[in-house]
């Protein structure tokens, strides 16, 4: 996944290292936050969507999104 600087503003993304798990879930917490779902990989979205520290609403919100989608790609 590629690193956006618009909304890490206040870290030098050129340290940032997204193989470390704990990194990768502030940089995924952070960009969902903003509403920047662009630039996400959906799988790693995915993946760690239950540990990341985002508002509980939002959390479940992205849960029914990709179970939805999920839904209609069998059924079509």
């Amino acid at each position: 996944m590629k690193v956006d600087k618009k909304y890490i503003w206040d870290y030098d993304i050129k340290t940032l290292d997204l193989k470390n798990p704990l990194v990768l879930r502030w940089y995924l917490a952070r960009k969902v936050n903003f509403g920047d779902y662009k630039s996400l990989d959906s799988s790693v979205l995915k993946k760690n969507l239950s540990k990341l520290d985002i508002d509980p609403t939002l959390k479940m919100m992205i849960s029914k999104y990709y179970v939805n989608k999920r839904t209609k790609t069998s059924t079509s």
